[in-house]
């Protein structure tokens, strides 16, 4: 291991004891009016269910009642009114309603608070943010994982240029990101995603080389043509992808945060370890995907990994357009 390596190993575990001794989970501003907003939601249903299981019964007991005075009046006799029908329909059952209605929370709380409670409460656009963050892991990698091997490999590039790309990639991201905390005050989540992954696709156009699917084979780099992906489209192409892939990230993060249900908002297993675990496992299936499209042929790798990118931002924005409403908090 290297010096920066032992130098975060040591300030990683200070971090880390510092978090076992001194952290303690804060109260989340917002996540009482969300669980009171979800409890009234939840016993309007019930109350409403029961409502309309009880007058679907007095209507089924009206209607015998009036057969019945029916049948007496056709036999000549003085129809006779049962009390007990008339209690019936004067019954309020609010009493009834309310003692079932509070069963059924306790009932429902004690399930939410059981054992891998988490994995039962997630909502369709808690899915929906996940899958938007598993796919732009991949394209991120996709983009960024192999920079090293295609820029060695088409344009000569040594350890020092690959580098100079990544800094002024990062140094770009800071006011993307600034930009996107200004634009997030006047426009909903759900929109700017949109228009980040729209801004990635636009990227991502640049990098793709349609010389290489009709002519691999003349050049060992890249092919000498006006349509090919020269070093200025490579380096134009990645820094307008990786910046609006950045940007995406923190809305989808927002997005998610404003739809997870109050059961996924505290605790150990809540929304933020699943977009992590998310996160990881997209970003290492991007790893494993470089590898295998290396090990096919390293010639056309650029295309081999920018087409199915582009076709996983291609399809979280089609994701986001068909439940757009859904997503709309």
């Amino acid at each position: 291991m290297t010096g920066p390596g032992y130098l975060m190993s040591l300030i990683w575990l200070i971090y880390t004891v510092i978090i076992l001794f001194f952290f303690g989970e804060p109260v989340r501003s917002g996540l009482e009016e969300l669980k009171q907003r979800e409890e009234m939601a939840e016993r309007s249903s019930k109350q409403d269910s029961l409502l309309g299981r009880r007058s679907s019964s007095m209507i089924r007991d009206g209607n015998t009642v009036r057969r019945t005075i029916t049948d007496e009046m056709d036999e000549g006799f003085e129809p006779k009114y049962s009390s007990s029908s008339e209690e019936d329909f004067d019954q309020t059952p609010s009493d009834d309603a309310k003692a079932d209605i509070t069963n059924e929370s306790t009932a429902s709380d004690k399930s939410k608070s059981g054992y891998c409670s988490c994995m039962k409460n997630i909502t369709r656009p808690v899915i929906i943010c996940m899958s938007l963050i598993f796919m732009k892991r991949i394209s991120l990698e996709a983009i960024v994982g192999s920079t090293s091997i295609i820029t060695k490999n088409r344009y000569g590039w040594s350890i020092k240029n690959v580098g100079m790309l990544h800094l002024v990639n990062g140094i770009i991201v800071i006011p993307v990101s600034i930009l996107s905390g200004y634009l997030s005050t006047s426009y909903e989540d759900r929109y700017m995603a949109l228009w980040c992954l729209s801004i990635t696709l636009f990227g991502m156009c640049f990098l793709f080389d349609p010389t290489d699917l009709f002519d691999h084979e003349t050049s060992y780099t890249y092919n000498e043509s006006p349509l090919s992906v020269g070093p200025h489209s490579y380096i134009t192409g990645s820094l307008i992808a990786f910046s609006g892939i950045e940007a995406c990230e923190s809305f989808v993060a927002s997005l998610m945060s404003k739809v997870v249900p109050s059961a996924l908002a505290q605790g150990t297993f809540n929304s933020g370890l699943l977009s992590t675990l998310v996160g990881t496992g997209g970003r290492a299936v991007g790893d494993l995907f470089i590898t295998c499209m290396g090990l096919i042929s390293l010639r056309n790798l650029l295309n081999l990994l920018i087409i199915p990118g582009a076709t996983l931002v291609a399809t979280s924005i089609a994701l986001i357009l068909w439940n757009y409403e859904l997503l709309g908090v």
